[in-house]
């Protein structure tokens, strides 16, 4: 653990630990550390302590460990290792080694076959590639000890095997589940109440909050949105008590889960929405459908293939749904305008108060 209330992903780290195997590549210097930019504008350079080493002429490896700001991280204190050697092309190739887990089910980011490691992360390896050098590049990461830390997360259930996954959005990893991010979400609160705010925007994370920000430009700014992380309940009740109005929007992935009654959604407290989903749509379904729909390790995989068998519509039951346990929740009379976005920030469904927030009369 840190004293900050933020730290890094496991993404950032591994991106760390490239830029060091590449520095002393490319100088034959090791370098004691390196300097990140993060994919958000939020947040200051990253500098991460590296210990860079050449194993062979052609080949340098520079380890990091990743210290966590959350007390239930599966991956704190993990040594992250990438190996880097330059390619005779421009590509950058980018491989998982012993500990990083394999994509094995569809419904998540990757190919089947692919190295868990998300589209983010890739994203920063090949910036610090392209910052460092105009040669393409084989980067491979390693997490010794992933295949056993793994067992304490949901990746066998999602389909991925062998180990952990590499993750983040932001580069950032907030303190979701610390008493310091229920301050902020406090301090947010009553920032908006004492600015006389008529309405908020109540979302899980950094996605559903750039997809607010781009779709509704205009009509909403970042000092409307407050993001609950994994205290859902905790926020909506904080913003009811304020009088606040509020829109909620998020992944069906998260707010799906407060169809089994939960409402803090850190996986260590709650499970996958797949079944409550499959639950609550099976009577609009096929059979055929419906195992296509049970075989999916995720709610994104449900989301896809409902959209794929062409029955959008049936996101919005998911909406409204989500709507109506949220009311219940907390005692309310009037509607909670609830809106759904996928991982690519797309529109995917809205209940009847949210469609008419969406495009007001």
């Amino acid at each position: 653990m840190t004293d900050k209330d933020y730290g890094y992903t496991t993404g950032t780290y591994a991106a760390a630990a490239t830029k060091g195997a590449l520095m002393l590549l490319l100088n034959a210097e090791a370098p004691d550390e390196v300097t990140l930019k993060l994919p958000g504008d939020d947040y200051p350079p990253a500098t991460i302590p590296v210990t860079a080493q050449k194993t062979d002429a052609a080949t340098t490896e520079c380890s990091v460990v990743k210290v966590s700001v959350e007390d239930n991280d599966a991956t704190d204190k993990m040594e992250i290792i990438a190996a880097v050697s330059l390619r005779d092309d421009s590509r950058i190739i980018i491989d998982g080694g012993r500990g990083i887990g394999r994509i094995t089910r569809p419904g998540l980011q990757l190919e089947i076959g692919q190295a868990a490691i998300n589209p983010a992360p890739r994203k920063m390896i090949k910036a610090v590639v392209q910052e460092l050098t105009d040669r393409g590049a084989d980067v491979t990461i390693s997490a010794p000890g992933g295949a056993e830390a793994a067992r304490a997360t949901y990746n066998s259930r999602l389909g991925i095997t062998g180990g952990i996954s590499i993750i983040g959005t932001t580069g950032i990893m907030r303190a979701k589940s610390a008493e310091s991010f229920k301050d902020t979400i406090g301090a947010q609160i009553r920032f908006c109440k004492e600015n006389n705010f008529k309405e908020i925007v109540i979302t899980p994370g950094n996605i559903s909050e750039e997809a607010m920000l781009t779709q509704f430009a205009g009509r909403i700014t970042k000092d409307h949105i407050i993001q609950s992380g994994d205290h859902l309940g905790f926020t909506l009740r904080l913003a009811k008590d304020a009088g606040l109005g509020f829109v909620l929007a998020g992944h069906p992935g998260k707010l799906a889960k407060t169809l089994n009654k939960d409402f803090q959604t850190h996986f260590s407290r709650s499970g996958p929405a797949n079944n409550a989903v499959i639950n609550l749509l099976k009577d609009e379904l096929t059979n055929d459908i419906i195992d296509e729909l049970k075989d999916s390790p995720t709610v994104e995989g449900i989301t896809n293939i409902l959209i794929r068998h062409r029955l959008p519509l049936l996101l919005d039951i998911v909406a409204e749904a989500i709507e109506k346990e949220v009311r219940e929740y907390l005692g309310a009379d009037t509607a909670i305008p609830t809106i759904l976005f996928n991982m690519d920030k797309e529109l995917i469904g809205a209940s009847e108060a949210g469609r008419g927030w969406i495009e007001p009369k």
